[in-house]
């Protein structure tokens, strides 16, 4: 009986030495640090135009393509691929340059300098990347719960200001690393949305992501709910992937 009451003890002594450490300010305690690469496809669950319009027009144009095929490498490299009705729309990021085609024919290529928040990184699943911490400054604000979860909550700003003053609110479970509520805010300072990623799942030892992402307006009106499956998580994608 007593050997059982030292056990749990320590045990106990762990937990809060955790607790301690996970709510001591550091955001570098809740990175992925084991995700390189991910393929996905995503699939539009919901997709409220008149809502989603609300949080910004261009939001709106991810949604109106049933199933989006993802790829995404470290750092700041993204591909996204979606057919309908005959049209084949690709989306490529590969650091500041970003080329939209239309059935294999370019519609926009440019480079870009500065406005970090047109960055692609593993945020925009509801990670938190080592990328993600070289441009964004971390200020520690409280400990709370998302749907019973607890989590640590963080404010994310850009460190350069002058190129980008939106921000984002962000609620990460210690457990998982998984971002499992944001609030995003514009460059005045005024709420957008807000995005709950769910459903998370281990796709692999250590390696925790969310399997469904639902958008939310300021009235909590649902815009949008995207799943993703066939998740893949460090297969060695190529840096060609990402090139035109």
């Amino acid at each position: 009986m007593r050997t059982i009451q030292t056990l749990a003890s320590i045990c106990g002594a762990l937990t809060i030495s955790m607790s301690a450490a996970l709510a001591d300010g550091d955001i570098k305690h809740f990175i992925c640090e084991k995700l390189d690469d991910f393929t996905a496809t995503a699939t539009v669950v919901k997709a409220n135009t008149r809502e989603l319009e609300k949080i910004s027009k261009d939001f709106g144009m991810a949604y109106r393509f049933k199933d989006v095929f993802f790829q995404y490498k470290e750092p700041n490299m993204a591909r996204m691929e979606a057919s309908s009705q005959g049209t084949k729309l690709t989306f490529i990021v590969s650091g500041s340059r970003q080329i939209v085609s239309l059935n294999g024919r370019k519609l926009t290529d440019q480079t870009w300098q500065g406005s970090p928040g047109k960055k692609k990184s593993l945020m925009d699943v509801g990670l938190v990347s080592e990328f993600y911490l070289t441009y964004t400054t971390a200020k520690y604000l409280r400990e709370g719960t998302v749907d019973g979860t607890p989590v640590s909550v963080f404010d994310m700003s850009y460190k350069n200001k002058d190129e980008d003053s939106s921000h984002h609110i962000i609620y990460i479970d210690p457990k998982t690393k998984v971002v499992r509520k944001r609030e995003s805010y514009s460059q005045a300072g005024k709420l957008q949305a807000f995005f709950f990623f769910n459903k998370v799942e281990q796709i692999k030892p250590g390696v925790w992501m969310p399997t469904e992402v639902e958008v939310q307006t300021t009235d909590r009106v649902v815009a949008g709910v995207t799943a993703y499956k066939d998740i893949k998580v460090n297969t060695g994608l190529a840096d060609s992937v990402f090139k035109p």
